[in-house]
């Protein structure tokens, strides 16, 4: 009987439910020699209350403004994403203005419609 080796199983397509977190940047940005073509997302699901807190922490002292609605702005987006995928905030300051309001949308979709 012969069995079926990983690398020959078909790739897994996403999840439909998981897809919307993952951003194909319209604009590929570059990190130590590489091209981010896509930011993901997916780990939202798993973010603490501890990580939320250090989030908020660091929004505060980056002069995030007020206290309502943070995850509507480009700050709290910028933040989450650098937590979620480890690429510097130096580089994800380098999204093109189009990728960053995607971001910016899919982060608040989280948040909003976890409610």
């Amino acid at each position: 009987m012969e069995t079926k080796n990983e690398k020959d199983a078909p790739e897994k397509a996403p999840d439909k439910k998981e897809s919307w977190k993952i951003i194909k940047l319209r604009k590929p940005v570059s990190h130590m020699g590489m091209q981010i073509e896509s930011l993901d997302l997916t780990g939202l699901d798993d973010m603490t209350l501890d990580d939320m807190a250090r989030i908020y922490s660091i929004y505060d002292e980056m002069g995030g403004t007020g206290t309502v609605m943070q995850e509507s702005t480009l700050l709290f987006a910028k933040l989450t994403a650098q937590h979620l995928t480890g690429l510097p905030l130096e580089v994800l300051g380098n999204l093109s203005a189009r990728d960053a309001i995607v971001l910016k949308n899919r982060v608040y979709r989280f948040f909003s419609m976890s409610v």
